[in-house]
């Protein structure tokens, strides 16, 4: 399937302006071409803008890239690419049982945390396209994440440990909710998840529990304010900037 460069900037979240100089200017990007002259892209293309997009939001200088997308996983173990890839393919394939199994493998071979940040994130950036397909994928692999948290959850539970909330707070992606908390599992807390986006929290209520709060964008004064008032109250809480 392809698509024109104003369907590719709204299916990627980029500008046409920023996408023709990332073509013109640095090379990242190779569109074929109709017989008039129009740029076609492609599902590959989709793959590559969005890679290009990642290391630019790690603060990688766009100029920069290139080199990086030329050695994939070249700073960090081969492995996690390699894991990458195998429960990408069976995602596309349709093997939702053997991907929930590797995943679940996964989650004893490696620590939570580590699998989380190089492995289960880049996977979901990999299907993050807004395209029905890709979208169809990710809520398949945010539901086998969903429930491979709560299989670990109820493990900590059955151990002793804190008392724990975890819930989102100005936040826009409910599955990072889940992947923190399974980030968190194994660590003597015992966590249950509040897995919607509410917009307003009353954690007042339950006093003697630890909150963690998972939240996007910087500290706005009325936040920093809002914990510090929820602090007063005696309330323990952290927060997740992402």
């Amino acid at each position: 399937m392809s698509y024109s460069i104003g369907e590719f900037a709204r299916l990627c979240g980029i500008n046409a302006t920023t996408l023709r100089a990332w073509q013109r200017r640095y090379g990242l990007l190779k569109p074929q071409r109709t017989d008039g002259g129009h740029r076609q892209y492609s599902e590959d293309d989709i793959q590559q803008a969005l890679k290009i997009l990642d290391w630019v939001k790690k603060g990688v200088p766009v100029s920069q890239v290139k080199p990086l997308l030329a050695r994939p996983g070249a700073r960090r173990a081969n492995h996690w690419l390699t894991l990458q890839e195998t429960l990408l393919q069976r995602l596309k394939e349709g093997k939702i049982e053997s991907l929930r199994q590797l995943i679940y493998d996964s989650g004893r071979e490696y620590p939570r945390p580590e699998l989380v940040t190089e492995v289960l994130r880049p996977l979901r950036g990999k299907v993050s396209a807004n395209v029905p397909a890709m979208m169809t994928l990710r809520e398949i692999l945010d539901g086998i994440i969903i429930s491979y948290t709560s299989f670990c959850l109820e493990g900590d539970k059955k151990a002793p440990g804190d008392n724990a909330l975890i819930t989102g707070w100005h936040l826009t992606d409910p599955c990072e909710i889940w992947l923190e908390a399974l980030r968190r599992t194994g660590q003597g807390l015992r966590i249950d998840v509040l897995p919607g986006l509410p917009a307003i929290l009353a954690p007042e209520i339950f006093p003697e529990r630890k909150w963690l709060l998972v939240t996007s964008g910087k500290l706005t004064a009325a936040r920093k304010k809002q914990i510090d008032l929820w602090q007063q109250q005696g309330i323990s809480l952290d927060v997740i900037p992402l």
